[in-house]
């Protein structure tokens, strides 16, 4: 098959703007449950433990987002993306007039398998489309619009939070600009390579096949990074906000402050890692941003308890840390061939890395309790324990660094055929 340009065409960039919608929603959708679980609190009368419940529900449909991702390979990279856009816009339609918390978990379920999904086809066409050479920085924009996504809906959520809908009008929000995108992937195409795949290969594989021995060390070594890197990643986004308020003492005012400019500035991280990945390669990037992203969520909990020294750790660690996704997805996308290749995203990231962030949380509050303090912080309360927790936590990306340098091979502007030969 004759490889694709060594540049960026017009129709490469049409594609990777279609395709984002996937991440900018991923990152909006993930933002709005945050943002509105008070009001499901106060609507549904639920306890803060009934709370957890129900975001831990919701969260395991990124995990069960593997029984529809693996059919990429069974019916190909566009029917996936359409039906996994058409299958979330009508769960987040369905949200909006939920009417118990079980409707509402039960829908965002559904919302987030389709949703997850849709992100990991949108990886896999990204990579099986640009070129060698951009394979790097377009995985990276198109999971860099998470971070718009989440900006977004953060930016919009005190405008519509006070219309007579309330938290509802976050979710029909959700539905209008997918309802558009729907129709204008109608002309997306399927991905060359894996229209040459079917003409060459008309039988369809299965998605236990990348369980084999030919298949088995990679998937192991992908589902490692997966799985360190939420492990690392989830307690710097889940915890910030509460140790920057109870343990460290800032004003509400200063912790949003805080929080926006460093997931503003941080967004930049995404495009810094790309273009690094092209240019020096993926084994030196990761070891760089693993690294130091590691060292900078530990940073980000120990700084001086002032706006100044909090906001700028917190900035580094945004940085370095969101770019982990990139790192990992474009790995996954390289080291399997089209036949598996969704198979292998579905299994290491869905099925395997995904438990690193369901366990994460419940590992800082084990963690923390044995940290926790009599006294305080600058608000004068006691220490909770947090900081020391997510700092031990936040090391666990080392782990990566060590896997991509002693046991993955570099890919930088290698074919995919030739990386999986």
């Amino acid at each position: 098959m004759k490889a694709p340009a060594d540049r960026l065409e017009k129709s490469h960039i049409v594609l990777i703007l279609l395709v984002s919608t996937a991440s900018f929603f991923e990152g909006y959708d993930f933002i709005i449950l945050n943002l509105v679980l008070p009001y499901l609190r106060d609507e549904f009368g639920l306890s803060v433990q009934e709370a957890g419940l129900a975001i831990s529900a919701i969260a395991l449909g990124t995990i069960a987002a593997f029984l529809v991702l693996r059919l990429g390979d069974y019916f190909g990279r566009r029917a996936l993306l359409m039906w996994t856009v058409l299958g979330y816009t009508a769960a987040t339609a369905l949200t909006a007039a939920s009417r118990t918390i079980y409707g509402f978990v039960a829908l965002q379920f559904l919302a987030r398998v389709f949703l997850v999904a849709e992100w990991g086809a949108s990886t896999v066409i990204i990579a099986e489309e640009l070129p060698a050479s951009k394979r790097g920085i377009g995985i990276s924009v198109v999971q860099a619009m998470a971070g718009v996504g989440a900006v977004a809906g953060s930016a919009i959520f005190p405008l519509v939070a006070q219309v007579s809908l309330g938290w509802r009008t976050m979710y029909l929000i959700g539905v209008l600009p997918l309802a558009v995108v729907f129709f204008i992937r109608r002309s997306l195409k399927e991905t060359r390579r894996y229209v040459e795949l079917r003409r060459l290969s008309p039988e369809k594989p299965r998605s236990v096949e990348v369980l084999g021995p030919d298949h088995r060390k990679n998937l192991v070594l992908v589902a490692l990074l997966w799985f360190f890197m939420y492990f690392g990643y989830t307690p710097l986004q889940t915890f910030y906000t509460d140790y920057a308020r109870n343990d460290a003492g800032l004003p509400p005012g200063q912790v949003g402050l805080i929080v926006a400019v460093a997931f503003v500035v941080g967004l930049s991280g995404y495009v810094v890692a790309g273009r690094l990945m092209d240019r020096w390669g993926r084994r030196p990037t990761s070891a760089l941003f693993f690294s130091v992203g590691s060292l900078s969520t530990a940073l980000a909990f120990n700084a001086p308890h002032n706006v100044w020294a909090m906001g700028l750790s917190l900035v580094v660690g945004i940085f370095f840390s969101t770019s982990y996704l990139p790192l990992v997805s474009t790995y996954t996308a390289e080291l399997f061939p089209t036949r598996l290749r969704t198979s292998a995203s579905a299994w290491a990231n869905n099925v395997l890395g995904r438990v690193g962030m369901v366990l994460a949380p419940t590992s800082v509050g084990l963690l923390a309790a044995g940290f926790a303090r009599p006294t305080g912080g600058a608000g004068g309360g006691p220490l909770s324990g947090v900081g020391p927790a997510v700092s031990i936590l936040g090391l666990s990306p080392l782990v990566c660094a060590l896997i991509v340098l002693v046991f993955l091979p570099e890919t930088k502007g290698k074919e995919l055929e030739e990386i999986s030969a």
